[in-house]
């Protein structure tokens, strides 16, 4: 299969997408600094709402955050149509970010679509999660369906997107690193939001440190930022990043100038890392726990209103959001000291 093409079906003909096999080898992007995992913005209806993108791109390059990871988890993406999520995709390239689309999805042909249209439009890297219900069941499947995903997109840096927590898939990343190294030159590395699942950050260390660093770990868990740096991973992928990129861009920074040399910049940095947690659980445990719509209000109060999530999420309801104002507003005054930009109307 692998030396072979896949058809993509159209609406009218059969149109070929690129060879399962990238010809030239692709280096990772080597972030240093935030990638926002993108909320997917709705209308009232539940419609994809495109004229929100250009003023969360604004928001976040306020922040110091010029880099989008559209349409993941964060960005509903498995409830999004192929078509949805290509318009998606183009509207942040033309919004002036800096791309990885995430083009994961239950059929191979879709996800092979996806990527060959992120290219074609401008994303910057590809992002591929695999099939949630037909699993991988062994790291050479994983190999195989990622480095075929991966070659449909054959100039861009395409990194495995992990996270057991949702997938179900508890393969071991450093054998799947291992058996996707000889089928996909574009292979850059792995979007790691399996902190707390298996070997974790020990594991994401392990991937880190092969044969010198040639592939990329992206973070995916805001709440081991910190930890994270200090295993030697420089780029992270959030969603807090939507409206506290400044927190953690402060953290990063802190930690570049010399971070843990002195009893003093270790405290300073505990404390920043200890305001991410407090961020993260201002809208986790709010009463009724506030979930992808929790995260959703959050981006509202910041100042740019993304709308509900879509079902099977049900809407906040009048007590939820007065419980999450009230933790806004709690976590706001606490950390007034930071001027984080999602605090100004507090």
């Amino acid at each position: 299969m692998l030396a072979g093409a896949l058809t993509v079906i159209g609406a009218s003909a059969a149109t070929p997408v690129a060879p399962l096999r990238a010809a030239t080898p692709i280096a990772p992007l080597r972030i240093h600094g935030l990638v926002a995992a993108t909320l997917t913005a709705f209308n009232a209806t539940g419609g994809l709402d495109l004229s929100v993108v250009p003023k969360q791109a604004a928001y976040l390059k306020s922040t110091g955050v010029n880099w989008t990871f559209v349409a993941g988890t964060t960005g509903e993406s498995l409830s999004l149509s192929v078509s949805e999520r290509k318009a998606l995709y183009k509207a942040w390239v033309d919004a002036g970010s800096n791309v990885i689309a995430h083009a994961g999805a239950e059929s191979i042909v879709d996800a092979r679509e996806l990527a060959a249209h992120a290219e074609k439009v401008g994303a910057k890297a590809v992002g591929v999660m695999a099939p949630t219900f037909f699993k991988p069941a062994s790291p050479d499947a994983l190999a195989a369906m990622v480095a075929a995903v991966c070659a449909a997109a054959p100039t861009l840096p395409c990194y495995y997107y992990h996270i057991p927590s949702m997938t179900g898939i508890k393969v071991d990343m450093y054998d799947f690193v291992k058996a996707i190294e000889p089928l996909s030159p574009s292979f850059a590395g792995l979007k790691w939001t399996g902190m707390f699942t298996g070997n974790g950050l020990r594991g994401a260390q392990r991937v880190l440190n092969y044969k010198k660093g040639k592939y990329e770990v992206l973070s995916g868990r805001e709440g081991t930022f910190l930890a994270s740096l200090a295993v030697g991973i420089d780029g992270f992928v959030g969603s807090q990043y939507n409206f506290a990129g400044d927190l953690f861009n402060t953290l990063q920074e802190k930690y570049d100038k010399g971070g843990g040399v002195t009893p003093s910049t270790q405290t300073e940095l505990r404390g920043l890392q200890s305001s991410a947690i407090d961020l993260i659980h201002a809208w986790l445990d709010a009463t009724p726990p506030g979930g992808h719509n929790g995260m959703k209000y959050f981006m509202k109060l910041a100042g740019v209103d993304v709308g509900d999530a879509r079902l099977p999420t049900l809407p906040l309801d009048a007590a939820g959001r007065s419980s999450l104002k009230t933790a806004w507003t709690s976590f706001c005054k606490s950390n007034s000291n930071l001027k984080l930009r999602m605090c100004e109307a507090a």
